[in-house]
């Protein structure tokens, strides 16, 4: 309710936020977690797998949910799931090739189509990254009681559920 949104300072006086303001505020503050959450990887797991980037551990984790329910993912599944257009997609493979986190495998019934699957050590490395985000994000969330973290994952829930543009939905702006 924006009735009993959090005082900001706005221009020298002290009031309640604006809808517009609390889009920045709420943008800022995902900025702020995610560079506290980058930040708080273990040196660890720097050390052991330093040249991934988030970009790269997102992929892979696509990449382990589409061989779950399939072959692996083909490039332009990839370039769909990454939102990006096939060539970016492209060079996110080549890298995360060379580093030995995914590999190219031949469809068995068409040698015309490629999946893209991850490696043994793409594996690994995504369950090292798991425990230590999982360790991270309790440190992080350790401020809130069980109540606020509730409220909070059912905040950020609507938001995620949120239809894709061009889907209209009634939103009360109370």
């Amino acid at each position: 309710m924006l009735s009993q949104a959090p005082a900001v300072e706005r221009g020298g006086r002290s009031g309640h936020a604006t809808r517009d303001e609390l889009a920045d505020l709420l943008f800022g503050y995902i900025g702020g977690l995610k560079r506290r959450l980058m930040a708080s990887v273990p040196e660890e797991l720097k050390g052991e797998f330093g040249a991934v980037t988030w970009h790269q551990v997102g992929a892979l984790e696509q990449l382990r949910a589409a061989t779950e329910t399939s072959s692996g993912a083909t490039m332009n599944e990839i370039a769909r799931m990454q939102q990006c257009a096939l060539s970016s997609a492209s060079a996110l493979v080549d890298r995360m090739i060379r580093l030995g986190f995914a590999e190219r495998l031949s469809d068995p019934e068409d040698r015309r189509i490629i999946h893209i699957v991850p490696t043994k050590l793409g594996l690994r490395m995504l369950d090292r990254f798991d425990e230590a985000r999982k360790t991270v994000a309790l440190e992080a969330l350790a401020a809130l009681s069980d109540a606020d973290l509730e409220q909070l994952v059912l905040l950020m829930s609507k938001i995620v559920d949120w239809p894709e543009p061009g889907h209209a939905r009634e939103v009360a702006h109370d």
